[in-house]
This record gives C-alpha cells, sequence and structure tokens, in this order.
C-alpha cells in the first residue's frame, strides 16, 4: 500500500490531470526567439505534477502516512509553502504572463518567508566537521538556493524532457540521501517524511514526462517554479545535519549551465531579463540535436553526480566503506565542478563560436 501510495497514485493521477491539461490548460505560443516549437503547445503541466502530489498526500494518511500532519509542521511546512506558492505564481504566468521583475520580486519574498519557518541552517558540515554560523547567514543562504533553484529549473526549461527529466533523478538521489536510517555529521538521523515526498514527487514528474517526451505538454512555470522550489528546499533541509556540498553536487548540470550562461551573458553586455537561446542545452539543439538526444544527455550527467555522491560522501558518511581518510564531499564537488565548467567552456568555444558566427 506504502508504495501506491507514494509511486503508483501520484504518477496515475499526473498522467490523467495532465492529459486534461492538454485539452484545457493555457497554450505556450512560439515567439520566433526562445520558444521555438511550430505550433502553441498546451502547457501549465506542472498542475499535473502538483495534483499527484496531492493525490499521494492525501491517501498516505489512510496508510499511516500522515501528509498533511507533516506538511503541516516546520520544517516541512517552509517547503511545501514555498513550492505551492511558486506553483499557483507559476500557473498565474501561465495564464497571464506576469512581468519577469514581479515574478523575481514575489519569489524571492516567499523563499524568505518560507526559511522563517523552516529549514534553518546554523552549522555548515564541510569535509566531516561542523562550523557555526550566525542565524541571519543562514536563513539568507537557505532563501538564496532555494530562489535560485526555482529559477534555474525554470531557465532549464526549453527543451523536452530536459528540466522536469533531470528535476525527477535530482528528487530520487535526495530521497536516498535522505533515507531514515543515513546517520550524517552531526549524528543526527534525518527524518522519513522527506524522503517520501521526494519519492511521490518523482513519480509525479514521470506522469507528466509521458506527454512531454512527446512533445504534447510543457511543465511551464507552474512546473519549474514549484519543482525547481522543492529541490532547493529539500537541499537546504538536508544541509541542516549533513554535507551541504552534497545536494549542490546533485545539482552541478542545471546550476554550470544556468550560472555560467549569465555570467556569460554579463561579460558580453546581454541583458540578465532577456529571454535568449544561450544555454548549453539551446546551443545543442541550435546545433542539430534532438530534444530527445539533449534530454539524455543531462540525464546521464545529472546520475553521474548521483553516483558520485553515493559512491563517495554518502557511503563515507553511512560507514559504508569504513571512515574516510579524506574529505570526500569536497573532493567530488571540486572534481564535477571543474569538469562540468571546463565541458561548458569547451562547447562555448567550439559550438558557440561557429553558431555566432554563422549569424553574422
Amino acid at each position: 500500500m506504502a508504495l501506491i501510495a507514494l509511486a503508483v497514485l501520484p504518477f496515475a493521477v499526473s498522467l490523467l490531470v495532465c492529459a486534461l491539461m492538454i485539452r484545457l490548460g493555457p497554450k505556450d505560443a512560439p515567439d520566433g526567439g526562445r520558444k521555438t516549437q511550430a505550433a502553441p503547445v498546451p502547457s501549465s503541466g506542472g498542475v499535473g505534477v502538483m495534483a499527484g502530489i496531492a493525490a499521494a498526500a492525501a491517501a498516505g494518511s489512510f496508510i499511516g502516512m500522515p501528509f498533511p500532519e507533516w506538511l503541516g509542521t516546520p520544517p516541512l511546512a517552509g517547503l511545501a509553502a514555498f513550492a505551492v506558492f511558486a506553483g499557483l505564481l507559476g500557473w498565474a504566468d501561465d495564464v497571464r504572463a506576469l512581468p519577469a521583475g514581479l515574478k523575481l520580486v514575489l519569489l524571492l519574498g516567499a523563499a524568505a518567508a518560507a526559511v522563517m519557518i523552516g529549514p534553518q541552517v546554523t552549522t555548515l558540515w564541510i569535509a566531516g566537521s561542523g562550523y557555526s554560523i550566525p542565524l541571519v547567514l543562514g536563513l539568507v543562504g537557505a532563501a538564496a538556493f532555494i530562489f535560485v533553484m526555482a529559477n534555474a529549473v525554470n531557465f532549464m526549461d526549453g527543451s523536452n524532457g530536459i528540466a522536469m527529466g533531470t528535476a525527477m533523478i535530482i528528487l530520487l538521489m535526495l530521497a536516498v540521501i535522505q533515507a531514515p536510517n543515513a546517520v550524517y555529521s552531526s549524528g543526527v538521523r534525518l527524518p522519513g517524511m522527506l524522503m517520501a515526498l521526494l519519492i511521490a514527487a518523482a513519480a509525479a514528474l514521470a506522469g507528466f514526462l509521458v506527454w512531454n517526451l512527446q512533445g504534447k505538454l510543457f511543465a511551464g512555470d507552474a512546473g519549474s517554479l514549484s519543482v525547481g522550489g522543492l529541490i532547493g528546499g529539500a537541499s537546504a533541509l538536508f544541509a541542516v545535519n549533513g554535507p551541504v556540498l552534497v545536494p549542490l553536487t546533485l545539482c552541478l548540470p542545471v546550476l554550470v549551465d544556468v550560472l555560467m550562461t549569465l555570467a556569460w551573458r554579463a561579460r558580453n553586455g546581454r541583458p540578465l531579463m532577456q529571454a535568449h537561446r544561450d544555454h548549453a542545452y539551446q546551443l545543442l539543439l541550435r546545433a542539430g540535436w534532438r530534444h530527445g538526444q539533449v534530454a539524455r544527455l543531462w540525464w546521464g550527467m545529472t546520475a553521474f553526480c548521483g553516483l558520485a555522491v553515493l559512491a563517495g560522501p554518502f557511503a563515507a558518511a553511512t560507514g559504508i566503506f569504513g571512515k574516510p581518510s579524506m574529505p570526500l564531499d569536497v573532493i567530488v564537488f571540486s572534481v564535477l565542478l571543474v569538469l562540468g565548467a571546463g565541458l561548458w567552456m569547451r562547447q562555448r568555444m567550439t559550438i558557440g563560436r561557429r553558431l555566432e558566427a554563422s549569424v553574422q
């Protein structure tokens, strides 16, 4: 019964609600720029994802998993509140096309309000040691990461399967490292309720991907903002008692592309608030790659980061290979960061330059 509530039910509900959104949802029309689809495509598939998670929460109450009680209790309450708010804000933007500045202000305010409820990070666990930080700094850091991940997933949501498929893998990896029997540096066992929520969210995303991979439905801001916020909030909650670099490592395939692209545009005097096609995944699409190829590349990179975490800092923290003699969280994060940044730069210097030369 627990498996049905956590996986089968959210998948089925998301699949059905997404089918409804294909018929009744708002349409995302091509604009000749960032949006390259040939015709308007139904959007706001994120409504189906949220419906799937809500169905799992409701059903869980009948089989000994009181989701509503959990989600109403700090620190999960902050995470849940932001995800719901971001989803509603995204839905409003899908329907009405809200000003970008207004969306950013509202998201930032919601992230700040969420961390006041929880999660609240007062210790940074790095390389097996804990470093106390002021509560204010912890709140700002957690809010910033929730805000960044919500927007980062939204920025990556420009190719079928890439953003939501990558998010699904990240959520599953976060669920694994949140397992109830995992003890991290502080010796505090993390609750299984977050793991259950993440599994339900991943299953709901799988239901959406059935339609998205066929090009029949987009997640819209309702999906990307809420799912990105969920990843950010779950990462911040993990960082309360676990190595902060572990969730950052899982998110590297998203963060490297988004942050380096923004830095590149800023360096070249290009407006940051303007829609564009300069992300690494967009360069591949412009170079002739198919959506499925690009999605599988990002899924593979994300899975690789997850396996590196499981074989390195996670295995060390749980004592699978005994007590580590090296700071594996720092090593794994640093190596993958340098590798990702190097690949991004190489692509920019090759495919990027070739594409720029072709339009001059």
